[in-house]
């Protein structure tokens, strides 16, 4: 596979704003480096660049980071994230060959908040095994960098929030992906609750559709979409039901009926619980005309 980045010259992009910038994620570095001295070495106490973040992808080679007291290896396809200022230290490991890196620096309140929150969570370095999304963010905005001098300040920091939110999804969701992207047995059993919703569908039946044993299939759709088998089918039958409260004037009892729920009561009780109020106060808080559509995610 062809990186964008690689499709380049290997630079470093520094960046000033002629304003005051309000951005509370705003790009001021950006490289593609490949360094063979134990000269480079990098104390986060010790740096005149103000306050500010870091995150480093390794290409080739490797370094090592001291976060605190402890020291971590930063391998091919492993990054790292740091705050300025904080106690780190990372350098060149001159026994494994160059290291070779993509690297960003950026500054902002967001920043900032998003990188202590990640590092707080899972540590400093993030190994991205199969999982390169958030490096993908780098790579394509790298490229882009090279390629467009006049890139808008405001495009480069929602691919700096994309990154985030990239990290984030491999953080959270472990190894969800898109429908498109899920096993044959996943898609099956998503087309069957999304066709079936009303109908008293069970575990066993959702399986058997899928061509897998209930325990089995448990394990594979929690891990590629992140919920439960039985959770997704409820969520199917709320958004529906909440389609049925915006668009008609059904009752709860018969609502519940059309979209597989056993009764008003545990209708309600479900609703309120996914919604965060009742059925009753959701469709209160519609306006009489309207096409609102509710959708719940994970």
């Amino acid at each position: 596979m062809l990186f964008p980045h690689e499709q380049c010259d290997r630079k470093t992009f520094q960046f000033r704003y002629l304003t005051p910038s309000t951005l509370s994620m705003r790009l001021v570095g950006i490289g593609w480096q490949s360094v063979s001295s134990t000269e480079y070495r990098y104390d986060g106490l010790k740096r005149t660049d103000g306050e500010g973040t870091i995150f480093q992808f390794t290409l080739s080679g490797q370094g090592t980071i001291r976060f605190g007291d402890r020291e971590y290896v930063v391998p091919k396809h492993c990054g790292f994230l740091c705050t300025l200022p904080s106690d780190h230290e990372y350098y060149y490991d001159a026994a494994s060959g160059p290291w070779e890196f993509l690297f960003i620096a950026v500054r902002g309140e967001d920043a900032i908040r998003h990188w202590n929150s990640l590092i707080d969570r899972f540590g400093p370095v993030v190994p991205f095994a199969g999982q390169l999304e958030p490096f993908l963010c780098i790579s394509e905005l790298y490229s882009l960098v090279c390629r467009n001098a006049e890139l808008d300040k405001y495009f480069v920091s929602s691919q700096l929030y994309r990154f985030v939110l990239e990290l984030n999804r491999i953080f959270e969701g472990s190894d969800v992906v898109p429908y498109k992207d899920s096993p044959e047995p996943v898609r099956t059993a998503i087309r069957l609750m999304q066709s079936q919703y009303a109908a008293p569908l069970s575990l066993d039946d959702i399986a058997s559709a899928a061509g897998l044993s209930k325990y089995h299939f448990s394990r594979v759709f929690l891990s590629k979409t992140g919920i439960q088998p039985m959770h997704y089918l409820r969520k199917i039958r709320i958004e529906k039901a909440s389609a049925l409260l915006a668009q008609t004037n059904k009752t709860m009892e018969t609502i519940a009926r059309e979209t597989g729920f056993e009764g008003g009561n545990y209708f309600i009780r479900v609703f309120k619980t996914l919604v965060g109020m009742t059925p009753s106060e959701y469709r209160r808080s519609l306006g009489p005309e309207s096409a609102h559509a509710l959708r719940i995610e994970k």
